[in-house]
């Protein structure tokens, strides 16, 4: 039988067993309750975050689109009604001389009596009939001529006046391409860093799941979005141009600096013209070209690139200074260019 120490003693450590247990229990309670650690968010994901952040800028994106398309149509009928002027114009002149001459011949041969005697003096019937020809065929022609003149000043006075109307319409369609165009900067500037920040996430999870294969997956169709940063574009294939030009490319709107890649290996070579300002061709090694315009600067020289390689930087150099910084982009099989939006699409 125990005595009364030892029982004192042995309650001490039952209680001090208890109370460890109770820790211990707390402890596993308080571990299976805590939020297991975030895991790292696939591809698929991290790509559907991107896409989700374009959409956001989108609508900005539309306005600004659809504000240069009403004006680039604007310029365009400018141009028509210029050439039509012109020509008008020119033919006006023609005409009017014409006249003047035929007028000027009438009055010498003595006004309408010298027509009459011109017909009464026939020598015979049928130098008759001939001279009556001859000057019906004369005042026909005349009138056509007067007709003429008189539809051509018409037309004239109604390109005129379309002119002024279009010029005042380009007025206004430079102020509202200039404010929607400060929008769209804006809406893609808004969401820069955290789309560069998911952009980081996407490199780093290539590492892990394909190393050496670069920090962006590519489409299905193996090749790699050319802007590597937040961005917009539209369907404008085909779309008037300064100068009577139609659209060759796709615009991809994006901020200054935001890195320019290739979309799939090949030679590339950097060049500069008036139009396209700083400008890449990339010869790829599946045998279709593509071209880049606009850059701010290049980041290589002349020579082989890797899918993914930065080559250059967006701007708006050549025509499109003054504009909105983006990267025009072209793409076709040995140069014939086709439409590139819905390869974009599939890219992204």
């Amino acid at each position: 039988m125990l005595g009364p120490a030892c029982m004192r003693s042995c309650g001490r450590v039952g209680r001090l067993a208890l109370t460890g247990s109770l820790a211990f229990v707390l402890v596993l309670c308080v571990l299976a309750s805590a939020p297991a650690p975030a895991r790292a968010a696939s591809l698929t994901q991290l790509r559907a975050q991107l896409a989700t952040l374009r959409a956001q800028a989108a609508p900005a994106g539309d306005a600004y689109d659809a504000a240069e398309t009403t004006l680039e149509n604007t310029l365009y009928r400018i141009k028509l009604t210029n050439s039509r002027i012109k020509a008008a114009t020119k033919r006006l002149a023609a005409s009017e001389k014409t006249l003047g001459l035929r007028a000027d011949a009438l009055y010498r041969e003595g006004g309408e009596m010298g027509v009459v005697e011109f017909i009464l003096g026939a020598e015979s019937w049928d130098d008759l009939i001939t001279r009556l020809d001859y000057t019906t065929l004369i005042a026909s022609s005349d009138a056509d001529l007067v007709s003429d003149v008189k539809a051509t000043r018409a037309g004239l006075q109604a390109d005129n006046a379309r002119l002024a109307k279009d010029a005042a319409a380009q007025r206004q369609d430079v102020a509202v391409t200039a404010r929607r165009k400060n929008v769209m900067e804006a809406a893609l500037a808004a969401k820069k860093s955290e789309y560069d920040r998911v952009l980081a996430a996407i490199a780093a999870e290539m590492v892990k799941s394909d190393p050496g294969k670069g920090s962006y997956p590519p489409g299905p169709d193996g090749l790699i979005f050319p802007v590597r940063g937040n961005h917009y574009y539209s369907d404008s294939w085909g779309a008037p141009r300064s100068g009577g030009r139609h659209h060759m490319g796709t615009d991809i709107m994006s901020a200054r600096g935001t890195p320019i890649v290739a979309v799939c290996a090949g030679y590339a070579r950097p060049h500069w013209n008036n139009l396209g300002g700083n400008s890449i061709t990339l010869t790829g090694n599946n045998g279709w070209s593509y071209y880049y315009a606009h850059m701010e600067r290049y980041a290589i020289k002349a020579g082989h690139v890797k899918a993914g390689q930065v080559i250059g930087y967006v701007g708006n150099t050549g025509d499109a200074r003054g504009g909105p910084t983006h990267c025009h982009f072209q793409m076709g099989p040995h140069g014939n260019w086709v439409d590139p939006y819905p390869y974009l699409k599939r890219m992204e």
